[in-house]
């Protein structure tokens, strides 16, 4: 639990998952971090820009407010506050504050693909055994979905989000692609990479 060092109506739960945010004045949407929540809102890092009173739209796989897992839902919020990092992975943190009229929407894990259309960079299936090395010696995964910007990987390897990774993935005609990635979330099947640089 993280303390309520900024007299916050709400004490705020770490929890740190992947989002898609959609601004509702341009139309644009952007992956995102989460960090934290309450039961007003959340603090999300991301590398869009909102301006504070900008509304949005905040979707969220496997949601804390929801009952069930493997939930993909929807929130209607505002920007409250904004951050600049110079040493992050995203380039800003973000305090938004649900409206009240927000409207959850609940959809199943089937309905939760139709979600991969939200996305500035869309995902397509990518199946590859691929090896990653970390301090600790080289692992192996299985890529699982891959855009322009990351890619998640199936692993039982325990890892840290902000933890940097070498990458070798092997091509259909033999060839293999090296690159850098960071850890931006975590689950139980594994980790979601962003890329760094790829050769």
């Amino acid at each position: 639990m993280i303390e309520n060092s900024e007299n916050r109506g709400a004490e705020r739960t770490d929890n740190i998952t992947l989002l898609q945010v959609k601004d509702l004045q341009s139309g644009e949407i952007y992956e995102a971090r989460m960090v934290n929540y309450s039961n007003s809102g959340i603090y999300f890092e991301s590398d869009g820009v909102f301006e504070k009173g900008t509304p949005i739209y905040i979707g969220i796989q496997n949601s804390p407010y929801s009952i069930s897992s493997r939930v993909f839902e929807y929130y209607k919020g505002e920007v409250i506050w904004r951050k600049n990092f110079k040493r992050s992975l995203f380039k800003y943190g973000y305090g938004i504050h649900f409206v009240s009229d927000s409207i959850k929407q609940d959809l199943d894990a089937n309905d939760a693909k139709k979600s991969k259309n939200m996305r500035k960079h869309p995902r397509k299936p990518f199946c590859r055994t691929i090896r990653f090395d970390t301090h600790k010696g080289i692992s192996d995964g299985t890529t699982k979905n891959i855009s322009v910007s990351g890619v998640f990987i199936a692993s039982d390897e325990k890892l840290e989000v902000g933890q940097t990774l070498k990458l070798n993935f092997p091509l259909k005609d033999g060839e293999t692609v090296e690159g850098i990635g960071q850890v931006v979330w975590l689950n139980q099947e594994g980790f979601g990479i962003k890329f760094k640089k790829i050769k």
